[in-house]
C-alpha cells in the first residue's frame, strides 16, 4: 500500500497498466488493444498526445484527472497555454470495434512516427503507444541508465 498524500492507492490493483505488446497498424489505421488493457479502459478512453513522442490513452476516471489538472494550470503563462492546446487539441475518443481495435487519428499517426510496427506499454495509470523504432531506442537509453535515476528517485 502507498500513501499518496490523503489517498491510499493499493499497490499491485487490479486496475494498473503494466507489460508491453507488440502489434501493426493495418491499412485503415485500425490498432488492436490487448484484451488484458481493453477491459481496463472500459467503454470510454480517450488518446492524446503523450510525451517523449508515445502517444498516451487514458481510462474515463484518468482524463478527468488529467483534465482537472490542466484546468489548474496558470493560463497567464504562455508554456500553460501551450500544454493545455497540446493535450486537449490532440485528444479523441476511443472507439472500439467488435475485435477490440481502435482507429488510430491520422495527426497523432503521425505524430507519433508510426508506420507498420507498434509497441502498446502499460504505464500504471495510462497506456502508451509507441513506433517499434521509437520504443526500442527509448527502452535502451532508459534500462542503460536505469540505476543511476532509481538512485536519484
Amino acid at each position: 500500500m502507498v500513501t499518496k498524500g490523503k489517498k491510499v492507492v493499493e499497490s499491485g490493483g487490479n486496475d494498473m497498466f503494466i507489460g508491453q505488446y507488440s502489434h501493426n497498424i493495418d491499412e485503415k489505421n485500425r490498432i488492436i488493444i490487448p484484451a488484458k488493457f481493453r477491459n481496463k479502459l472500459g467503454e470510454n478512453a480517450v488518446i492524446t498526445l503523450g510525451h517523449e513522442g508515445c502517444l498516451a490513452i487514458y481510462t474515463e476516471e484518468e482524463w478527468e484527472k488529467l483534465q482537472i489538472k490542466l484546468i489548474s494550470l496558470n493560463t497567464n503563462q504562455r508554456e500553460a497555454r501551450e500544454h493545455i492546446r497540446v493535450i486537449a487539441g490532440s485528444a479523441s475518443e476511443c472507439n472500439f470495434d467488435k475485435q477490440g481495435r481502435v482507429i488510430l487519428p491520422a495527426n497523432l499517426k503521425a505524430k507519433a512516427n508510426i508506420k507498420k510496427e507498434l509497441v502498446l506499454v502499460g504505464n500504471i495509470d495510462h497506456i502508451e503507444i509507441w513506433s517499434k523504432e521509437s520504443w526500442d531506442s527509448y527502452y535502451e537509453a532508459a534500462s542503460a541508465a536505469f540505476d543511476e535515476i532509481s538512485a536519484k528517485l
